[in-house]
């Protein structure tokens, strides 16, 4: 049920698994690279398999890239401008219909149906949305074996539905379907980006006119829209685009382009789009997990180690496992930390497959320890965070993160500081490279009996070899 990326199989070299090789399959020369694409898995709801065709040096990039958001967010206007970008730099481009829209427009109106034909909707709907989407994934993911490099802008995503049903039906439409909720979440889309609808700080902009299935009024769109955000809430590249800073329209379309180049690895031109998005640290004081938290949240248990990289670059080279608590779901990806392109930090992350992550954990960097953290993600005025407590090394170091504008670089902008948690004590420390996770990684050695209870591989040889 798996599928194989080509960027996968150009990392490997006679059966071997290489952590530079499998960072560098994908980057590509022009200014604008593409990170490297994830493997996805696909979800088991009846679709076929994809045929694996031939790797070769030709082998291409895709990008999943889900729009989300409440009514009158700007996901139409958004991906339009996503689409003629993308055709700019040389995708392939394929643009994915609001499924919702479809149906309704056939004469469904939801209000109407009673609780028995809105579960059958939202089932089907699910079922079409994710037939649909994968059709344009397949030919993504083929596309990119023939050297073509392509992107699947969606207009909305497969954890959308959940908001217009309560929780128990949800589950019981995802048992049904056989889907894992966290995998939909979290497997299938390589960036998700949540518009706020205008109903919540742009009123005079919320319309009905521009969708004729489109039926909720202000204080309705409100709700649907913070329903759909907490759906959203744990996947590993949410961004949220509100309405505060902007003063039209097409200054929040800006906002989503800078923020979709930035969750993706890429560079992009702050004077064409204006405010930068940029990933911002701080310092948590007088903190502790068990402490009552006034936020919703969702906790997870995320071990990160830092690999050999025999290239000979300034890459930084880590893989992360992340388990949400109380869900039996693993997510593992690996991150490629560049070195800065015009002030801009740019991290690249694919998605591993549970063989790829066991193979490079026996390239562990024996000059870094294990980390082990606690991390809670929740949402505080429409914007995304990060919660993490360190437990080895640093055990109770908190950091809190997030993407936040900035109108020049190093430069808040105006207001950031009122979006902050207000009941967090809160440092910044953003350019302190003591609190940078290589640097805490690098405190204490790699603890090799630690080491080889984790991996499957025995550690021994590489260690003797960098002695």
């Amino acid at each position: 049920m798996g599928n194989s990326s080509s960027s996968r199989k150009l990392s490997r070299s006679q059966g071997t698994l290489s952590a530079p090789a499998l960072a560098s399959a994908a980057v590509q020369t022009e200014e604008l690279a593409p990170a490297p694409s994830p493997s996805r898995q696909a979800a088991d709801h009846g679709s076929p398999p994809v045929e694996t065709l031939p790797s070769s040096s030709s082998a291409a990039d895709y990008k999943v890239i889900c729009l989300t958001g409440g009514p009158c967010g700007g996901k139409t206007s958004s991906l339009a401008i996503l689409a003629d970008l993308f055709q700019s730099l040389g995708y392939k481009v394929f643009r994915v219909p609001e499924t919702a829209t479809i149906l309704l427009g056939g004469g469904v109106v939801f209000a109407e149906c009673n609780e028995q034909q809105a579960y059958s909707f939202q089932k089907d709907l699910l079922k079409t949305m994710l037939t649909i989407q994968d059709t344009y994934i397949n030919l993504a993911r083929l596309n990119a074996t023939k050297g073509q490099k392509t992107v699947v802008i969606c207009d909305r995503g497969a954890m959308d539905p959940s908001a217009y049903m309560d929780r128990p039906g949800w589950l019981r439409m995802l048992k049904e379907l056989n889907l894992d909720e966290t995998d939909i979440r979290d497997n299938r889309y390589d960036c998700v980006l949540h518009l706020v609808s205008a109903a919540k700080g742009a009123e005079s902009f919320y319309s009905l006119e521009n969708n004729n299935t489109r039926s909720e009024g202000l204080e309705h769109a409100r709700e649907l829209d913070t329903r759909v955000m907490n759906a959203w809430l744990g996947h590993a590249s949410l961004q949220v685009i509100d309405n505060a800073g902007v003063n039209n329209f097409a200054q929040k379309c800006d906002r989503a382009v800078q923020a979709v180049l930035t969750r993706l690895g890429l560079v992009a031109d702050s004077e064409r789009y204006g405010k930068l998005v940029r990933k911002q640290k701080f310092l948590v004081q007088n903190f502790s997990l068990s402490d009552d938290f006034p936020l919703s949240y969702r906790d997870f248990l995320v071990e990160h180690i830092y690999l050999i990289n025999t290239s000979g670059d300034d890459r930084q080279i880590r893989i992360r496992r992340r388990e949400e608590v109380g869900v039996n779901e693993v997510h593992m990806s690996m991150t490629v930390r560049h070195p800065e392109v015009n002030g801009q930090r740019v991290e690249t992350r694919r998605i591993l497959s549970r063989r790829e992550y066991e193979t490079l954990r026996g390239q562990a960097d024996p000059r870094c320890s294990v980390i082990l953290k606690k991390r809670r993600v929740f949402l505080y005025k429409d914007r995304y965070f990060q919660l993490d407590t360190f437990l080895a090394p640093s055990a109770g170091l908190t950091l809190l993160e997030a993407y936040l504008d900035f109108e020049t670089p190093g430069i808040p902008s105006a207001g950031v500081d009122s979006l902050l948690p207000d009941f967090l004590d809160l440092k910044e420390v953003t350019d302190d490279k003591s609190y940078s996770m290589f640097t805490l990684a690098a405190q204490e050695q790699l603890d090799v009996a630690l080491a080889r209870k984790l991996s499957k591989l025995d550690l021994s040889e590489i260690l003797e070899n960098n002695s």
